[in-house]
């Protein structure tokens, strides 16, 4: 992406889930736990664990995003799990971000009653894209998201473009603008 003046964090999931498939590349050098990490994980009781995602969260913006620089210059882009992050925990935040930026993802844990963007995130721009092709997550899971933040009378919009479970330059080139605006 060619963007001026931009620092880039790229935080992993922290959680290694121990079931996942490895993934399956003609490239020679690949870490076999890239495709089995997670935001969260299961308890021994079934359940999932929220809240020690979202404290190491809180700590990643607070303390080194947020810490050197204004939230209205911070963008945050999430892919597929990423973009889980974004619904469950970024559109919540309190500060007033650039923008937000979901891609392929999916509400972790869907209510209707719940409001899922801050007050103060209304007027951030929110760009949903999602494959039409994706067979990992369906195209559906962006559309419910989409609605659900048209319904809260969020700033967002939906792009749909050719592809599966990836990410399309037409999207990049849709958040680029936002971003040099």
């Amino acid at each position: 992406l060619k963007i001026d003046n931009v620092e880039w964090f790229l935080p992993e999931a922290p959680y290694i889930i121990k079931d996942a498939p490895p993934i399956e590349s003609s490239n020679t050098v690949t870490d076999s736990n890239l495709s089995r990490k997670s935001w969260t994980y299961k308890r021994n009781d079934g359940t999932w664990e929220i809240d020690e995602p979202v404290t190491v969260l809180d700590n990643f913006f607070n303390e080194i995003v947020f810490s050197s620089y204004n939230p209205s210059n911070v963008y945050v882009i999430g892919f597929s799990q990423g973009a889980a992050v974004c619904y469950e925990y970024v559109m919540g935040i309190k500060q007033s971000l650039g923008g937000i930026f979901p891609i392929g993802g999916f509400f972790f844990k869907y209510s209707k009653k719940k409001k899922w963007v801050n007050i103060n995130n209304k007027k951030t721009p929110i760009i949903i894209g999602h494959g039409v092709k994706d067979d990992i997550i369906p195209i559906e899971k962006s559309k419910i998201a989409y609605n659900q933040l048209r319904k809260e009378e969020a700033n967002v919009k939906f792009l749909e473009y050719n592809g599966g479970h990836k990410i399309s330059m037409n999207y990049f080139r849709e958040i680029i603008k936002v971003i040099n605006e």
